[in-house]
């Protein structure tokens, strides 16, 4: 229970000193502070194609989505390790949680590195 306990104020200290980042990384931060719609960007005319601005759009937000649910992830399975009380069973399925979260994290990396390179400027 200690354990638990532990992991929480660390999960806890951790998220809560990230989130001035976060809001301060919003849409705000992306887009400028005189667009507040998305998608209304997206139709300034500062030569940038349409297509790619979309596209921009939607890799930051995929970005943002994968970086949150890894965090998720790999808090949701720490916390299983930490409560598997010395099952091997559960260890088990814990590491291989943390080891599935690592490789789709790695081939979300792969993918945003291909997109930068097939599109330059990206």
């Amino acid at each position: 229970m200690k354990k638990i306990i532990a992991m929480m104020v660390v999960v806890a200290c951790v998220v809560g000193m990230n989130v001035p980042v976060v809001a301060a990384a919003g849409p705000v931060g992306v887009f400028g502070a005189d667009k507040a719609n998305v998608l209304k960007s997206c139709d300034v005319d500062d030569g940038e194609e349409g297509i790619k601005c979309v596209l921009r759009l939607a890799v930051t937000i995929l970005s943002i989505g994968v970086g949150i649910l890894g965090v998720i992830g790999i808090s949701v399975a720490g916390i299983q390790y930490l409560t598997a009380g010395g099952s091997e069973e559960k260890t088990r399925k814990a590491k291989r949680r943390i080891y599935e979260i690592v490789i789709g994290l790695a081939l979300y990396a792969v993918f945003f590195a291909a997109l930068t390179w097939l599109l330059p400027g990206f």
